[in-house]
């Protein structure tokens, strides 16, 4: 069985990528950037690597230089793909030595065609590099007394990291969706406490008039009759009360007088 090893940093790529390819009967492992394919390749061993030319980080191009530069990957085919609204660099692309170039979105027919030919012609190339018979094991090396310094790159530790959590993954999900379900479960099984019985409503009593206040026979022998009085006429012709009218003219003095 042909494996292919997919690069894209598009999760929608990966998964439209590997149903059309193991669909039609590929073994397909997909990695989310340069660095995890480069860590990859020695367990995947591939016969086609399928690499995005726009990533963050190494690009595709670099994928497939290294990849054409490598005595133990020289039967490798590689196809590089670039988005419909990415820049496509022919240039560089022949520099490098792709085999074949594919836009995405994936479509189906034009995947299979790239893959199948690519794919036939590496696992050729790979029966006539494998040797006949095995060969000798070689000796021991002597143990080096000088100690051994490793070189850490971060880009390297960033991309194992990235493998172990892409491997850890799927494992992490089931076991949290276990402990979720479990703990539904329980709280569930929990039976509930009994609610309090309601007291049935009962009528407020009447409360008591409030009692009126009585006058004692102290106060009520304080009290003074009300004298009436009664409001002064004012004529209108009069001032303060004195009548201002015209005063009638003396009668004339008879002739008894």
């Amino acid at each position: 069985m042909n494996r292919i090893l997919l690069v894209d940093d598009s999760p929608h790529a990966q998964r439209m990528g590997e149903r059309i390819l193991s669909e039609e009967g590929y073994e397909v492992v997909t990695v989310s950037n340069a660095d995890s394919a480069l860590i990859r390749l020695d367990d995947v061993d591939p016969d086609v690597v399928v690499a995005d030319t726009v990533m963050p980080g190494r690009t595709g191009y670099e994928i497939c230089q290294y990849l054409k530069m490598s005595p133990r990957h020289k039967h490798v085919r590689v196809i590089l793909t670039a988005g419909i609204l990415e820049v496509f660099d022919e240039e560089q692309a022949q520099r490098v030595s792709a085999d074949a170039t594919l836009k995405k979105p994936f479509e189906a027919t034009a995947l299979v065609a790239a893959v199948k030919p690519l794919a036939e012609a590496a696992a050729k190339d790979r029966a006539e590099i494998a040797p006949s018979a095995p060969a000798a094991a070689a000796p021991p090396l002597p143990k080096a007394d000088a100690p051994f310094v490793a070189v850490v790159d971060a880009d390297h530790v960033r991309a194992a990291v990235t493998v172990a959590l892409d491997a850890a993954m799927e494992t992490m999900v089931d076991e949290m969706t276990r402990r979720v379900l479990a703990a539904l479960r329980s709280k569930k099984a929990e039976p509930r406490a009994a609610e309090p019985a309601t007291a049935p409503l009962q009528a407020e009593p009447p409360q008591p008039a409030a009692p009126q206040a009585v006058a004692s026979p102290e106060v009520a022998t304080r009290i003074e009759p009300v004298r009436r009085v009664t409001p002064l006429r004012i004529r209108s012709g009069s001032i303060l009360g004195l009548d201002i009218s015209r005063l009638e003219p003396p009668a004339p003095p008879s002739d008894s007088e």
